[in-house]
C-alpha cells in the first residue's frame, strides 16, 4: 500500500484479518456483486472487475443479420 512501509502494512493486513473474521466475516472479499457495491459506495467511477469467464462485461452478443437483409442488392 502506498504511504506505509513493509512492517505498518503487514499489522495492518493482520489487523482486518482478525477483525473480519472475530465478527464472522471472511478474511478476503471475492465476491464481485460486493466489491461492485463497495466501489460505488467509495464514490469510485468506472470501478470494474473482471468479466466472469462467460461474456465480457460491457460487450454485445454478435447477432447474425435474418437472411435477405440485404434488400436484394445482391443476386
Amino acid at each position: 500500500m502506498r504511504g506505509l512501509d513493509d512492517e505498518l502494512e503487514a499489522k495492518a493486513r493482520a489487523w482486518a484479518k482478525e477483525t473480519a473474521l472475530a465478527q464472522g466475516l471472511p478474511a478476503k472479499v471475492e465476491d464481485h456483486d460486493v466489491l461492485r457495491e463497495i466501489a460505488t459506495l467509495l464514490g469510485l467511477k468506472g470501478a470494474s472487475v473482471a468479466p466472469d469467464g462467460r461474456q465480457a462485461g460491457g460487450v454485445e452478443a454478435v447477432v447474425s443479420a435474418p437472411a435477405g437483409a440485404d434488400d436484394d442488392v445482391l443476386k
